[in-house]
Formats: C-alpha cells, sequence, structure tokens
C-alpha cells in the first residue's frame, strides 16, 4: 500500500462517540480526522510531547516505510519451518497457521522493546514536520514525466538520499507481509492496551484516594512518580494520565501501518517466504522479483477471505483485493471497507479500556477478525513467482499471459509447477534474465489476465460450488461513492416469495388496481395469494 493510501485510510478514522478523549490537549479532532500531539518515551520511561502535531494516517504513513525498521529483530519462523514441524513452535496442535500461532503466542516483554524502539524512531525530537513535508513531496513528486517506471527509480534514489536508514528499512520488511504482519499487529495493539489501561488507572487514582491496583505496570509507575518532586500532584497526574491515552493512540496507528499492509494483494501469502528466499538465493535479483511479483498481485487483484475470523459464515462471499496504487479503484471496494472496520473494531478495544474494560485476551484483538489472505477454495490469478513443494523457486515460464487456476489447479501447480506452466529459477544468472526481460524489456514482457472461455468458467464455477455449497455470490462494488452495493443475481436460484411480492407489486395487474390500499394490504394480499398456489 502506498503512503498517500496509508494517510488516507488512517483520516478517515472517525472518533465521534469518544467522550473520553474530551479535554485531552494532546488530541485534537479537526474536521472529523484525529489529531495526535506525538508522544515520545522520556529517559525513565515516561510519555513525553515530542512538538511534532500530526494526523493519523500520517503516523500510519510514516511508520514502517520511513520510520522504524526494529521490528525485523523479531525472530519468527518462516512459513515452510512451521509446516514442517508445527509442534516445535506450538505443542497444543491448536494452532494449523503459522498465522495462527503467531497470534496466540503469548506477547514478550523483548518483543514490546523492539516494537517501543521502532516506535521512537518516529516519536523523538529529532523529527521535525520538515522531514516528513520532505517524504510526501518525494513521493508525489513526477520527476520523469513520459515513465513511471524511471520516476519510481528516482523516487527511490531520493528517498535513500533523504531518508535515514531507507534502504536498511527496504530491504529488511518482511514484517510489512503475511503472516508476519500478524504478530506485528498483535505485538503494537498489545501495547496500545497497556497505555490505555494505565490512563484508566491514573483517572481512578486521581478520583478515589484509596484505590488499590494489582496491575504491576501500574504500580511501577506509581514508584517513579513518588521519586519525581511533585510526582503525584494532581496537576502532575491529570497531564500524564492524558499522555498515555495519547501515547495508547499513536501506537495503534503506529502498528496498524503493517495492519493494513496486510490487506494489499502484493503482501498476501502468494509472497509468503519467496521475501526472504529471492533476495536470500539470488542476491540484488532476487530483491527486484520481489518487487515485480508485488506489483502484479497489487494490479491483477486476488480473491481472500477472513482467516481469523473466531466465527466463520461459510456464505460469506470471497472479497477481491487490490494493492499499491489501486486501493481506491472500485473491484477493491469491500478489501477497503474491511480494512476499516477492523482498524474500527481495534481502535473500540481501546476505547472500552479507556472506559474501564479489562484487556481483552490476545486472540479476541478487534482488529484480527477482518484480516485476509487468499481464499484457496476460490479461482486465483497465476502468480508470477511461486515457492514449490519441492522449496524450489519457479517462475511463470509465459510472462504474457496470466491464467485464472480453480483451486484444484492450484493445488497441482504447487505440487508440480513444471508440468503446469512454470520453469525452476534455478541460479543468479536466470534471475538476471528474468528481470532484464521484465524492466527492461517490458514493452515486450506485459503481462495481461487472460479471459475465461465459456466452457472454462462453467468447469471453474462448478468446482467452486462443490467445494462451497450455499456460498453467496461476489456483490457487485457500487458504482457511485455511497451507493448501496447489489449482489450479482444467481439465475439458477429459485427467487423467494419476498421477491416475487416486490416483483407482483411493481409490474403485476395488482399494481393497477383501482383500490386504494395501503403497502401492508397489498403485501398481504400478494402472499396470500402466493401461499394458496403452493398448497
Amino acid at each position: 500500500m502506498d503512503t498517500n493510501e496509508h494517510t488516507e485510510l488512517g483520516d478517515a478514522l472517525r472518533f465521534q462517540e469518544w467522550d473520553v478523549l474530551r479535554g485531552n490537549p494532546y488530541i485534537d479532532i479537526e474536521k472529523g480526522t484525529l489529531h495526535l500531539h506525538l508522544q515520545g518515551i522520556n529517559e525513565i520511561g515516561l510519555p513525553e510531547p515530542i512538538g511534532l502535531k500530526v494526523s493519523a494516517g500520517v503516523i500510519i504513513a510514516m511508520s514502517g516505510d520511513y520510520f522504524g525498521g526494529k521490528e525485523v529483530s523479531f525472530k519468527l519462523p518462516s512459513i515452510c519451518e512451521f509446516k514442517e514441524n508445527p509442534k516445535a513452535f506450538d505443542n497444543t496442535g491448536k494452532c494449523n497457521t503459522l498465522g495462527k500461532y503467531l497470534i496466540k503466542k503469548p506477547v514478550t516483554g523483548n518483543e514490546e522493546e523492539k516494537l517501543i524502539s521502532s516506535y521512537q524512531r518516529l516519536a523523538n525530537t529529532n523529527v521535525k514536520q520538515s522531514d516528513i513535508d520532505t517524504i510526501y513531496t518525494i513521493n508525489n513528486a513526477n520527476y520523469i514525466p513520459f515513465s513511471s517506471t524511471l520516476n519510481f527509480y528516482v523516487q527511490q534514489l531520493m528517498f535513500a538520499l533523504r531518508v535515514k536508514n531507507y534502504s536498511d528499512i527496504l530491504n529488511r520488511n518482511i514484517a510489512h507481509f503475511t503472516p508476519w504482519s500478524v504478530r506485528v499487529y498483535t505485538i503494537g495493539h498489545c501495547i496500545a492496551l497497556k497505555y490505555a489501561r494505565i490512563y484508566y488507572e491514573l483517572q481512578q487514582f486521581l478520583a478515589h484516594a484509596d484505590y488499590q491496583s494489582e496491575n504491576s505496570d501500574f504500580n511501577a509507575l506509581l514508584q517513579i512518580l513518588a521519586q519525581i518532586p511533585k510526582g503525584l500532584d494532581r496537576e502532575t497526574l491529570e497531564d500524564l494520565a492524558h499522555r498515555y491515552q495519547a501515547l495508547s493512540l499513536g501506537m495503534e496507528f503506529f502498528c496498524f501501518h503493517y495492519y493494513t499492509d496486510h490487506f494489499a494483494a502484493g503482501h498476501v501469502s502468494f509472497m509468503g517466504d519467496l521475501r526472504a528466499l529471492l533476495p536470500q538465493r539470488f542476491g540484488v535479483w532476487g530483491s527486484i522479483l520481489v518487487n515485480n511479483l508485488h506489483d502484479e498481485l497489487n494490479r491483477i487483484m486476488v480473491y481472500t477471505k477472513r482467516i481469523y475470523d473466531p466465527t466463520p459464515d461459510k456464505s460469506e462471499p470471497p472479497v477481491t483485493a487490490g494493492g499499491d496504487g489501486d486501493f481506491d479503484v472500485a473491484n477493491n471496494y469491500f478489501n477497503k471497507q474491511a480494512c476499516l472496520a477492523g482498524m474500527t473494531s481495534s481502535l473500540n478495544d481501546l476505547h472500552h479500556v479507556f472506559n474501564g474494560s479489562k484487556l481483552p485476551e490476545q486472540s479476541q484483538y478487534g482488529g484480527l477478525e477482518q484480516m485476509p489472505d487468499i481464499d484457496y477454495q476460490y479461482r486465483q490469478p497465476q502468480p508470477l513467482l511461486l515457492l514449490g513443494q519441492d522449496k524450489k523457486i519457479y517462475y511463470r515460464t509465459d510472462l504474457n499471459t496470466i491464467d485464472t487456476l480453480s483451486p484444484s489447479q492450484l493445488q497441482a501447480t504447487y505440487n508440480d509447477p513444471l508440468h503446469h506452466g512454470y520453469t525452476e529459477l534455478s541460479n543468479k544468472f536466470a534471475a538476471f534474465s528474468l528481470v532484464f526481460k521484465l524492466r527492461v524489456l517490458p514493452f515486450i514482457y506485459n503481462s495481461q489476465l487472460k479471459t475465461l472461455t465459456t466452457e472454462q468458467l462453467k468447469l471453474l464455477e462448478a468446482e467452486e460450488l462443490e467445494l462451497n455449497p450455499g456460498r453467496r455470490p461476489i456483490p457487485q462494488p457500487p458504482i457511485v461513492l455511497g451507493q448501496k452495493p447489489i449482489a450479482i443475481p444467481v439465475w439458477q436460484q429459485p427467487a423467494t416469495n419476498h421477491t416475487v411480492t416486490q416483483a407482483l407489486l411493481k409490474n403485476g395487474i395488482l399494481a393497477t388496481s383501482g383500490k386504494n390500499r395501503s403497502l401492508k394490504e397489498e403485501v398481504l394480499q400478494v402472499e396470500d395469494t402466493l401461499s394458496m398456489h403452493t398448497l
């Protein structure tokens, strides 16, 4: 997801009924958009304003891509490692995927320290508004008007020259991809909830002289304050409570960068271990191929489902997901709405804790329900690169044509890529050759999604129906913003009595009757007629 899309998503979040934010001098809501006086963390571990006021969207956009990087130090297993021996990580046997294990695994103090350190790369007094303005200027610049590819390279060069550690952050950003982004969100949300709880307990401590807490973090804070002159004064405590509330939101927005990246097609499990393996095996050429796979998936879109939903609805249709630069297109409408809904649910966790609720269990974090991944029981585009069951990397032999694969075809492709349209990427020269074709000769090698024939579509739909009985069709996205989406009609299914009733009321003989009747009377009469015909 690109910088402007991250910004737009964050600034679209709304806090109308958050009365608990009123009176906080470090939080402003301007034209519906929340702005924070960003809180750093001083040498004794207390939140402290750094003199920078930014919107929620700016925090989401800046974190991870431009400020951060320590989160790559998390020692997380690869997908292959987990699949080979899941019991080595989860001895309960309850986690059948790496993502579910990363949600369940308790957050450690070391992980919290690393993410807080990453957050402090943004939230410190050395970061100025001019630094952020420079990033947006480069991001929106059109240095090479006649070539978007060359313009992108110049932008990357400018970022490398103007943004500290940019190249390192870019080359070691596996935490931005599924399923590792799930872990970063889980850690960040855990930290934000702890800060939210401290805010609430400070309010209780101010309201009740005899307040006693079982929260070790809060009690440790009181010990620190007791050693500071006027540290336990009412004015000091009120201000500190407001700072913790702002810090809680700041940390939440910071981890939302990784959360929102999770919704981009180029970050789902078609990438997976390839994000690390391609550079490891093929050096700089592998890194470029990561970008090619990422960009193609974002462009052609994939079909996803909510794989971490604790109460899944099997009738729920798949969601079409796009990515960087295409996140606002019509076909990505439902994916974008799911992303906003997930962030809103996650923020509601903080809202509840601000108001005194207990901290939710990790597996119940609000944002998890909406997080998507590839729906392997629905059609998918043929990926540019894949990691076979033999752990070898393969590329699509026909670089110009992208077939749509049924679930069984996709599985067969992973099992035996060489006999399903793929060639092994065996060495660095082969990787260089592939990069040369894709990057230097894009006018020759320009991939397009192949249109299915009528027969292919019938076979594909039959397999999907067998795998997903009773599943609703993908609804059409709204053409006009705000328009209510409508589902694609399934002609094979008989109309319900209600549907027939509405049609008769609008177009049938009953609609032309001269007798004045209420709509309720019309409906009752038509339904009586239908009931008579069904007897």
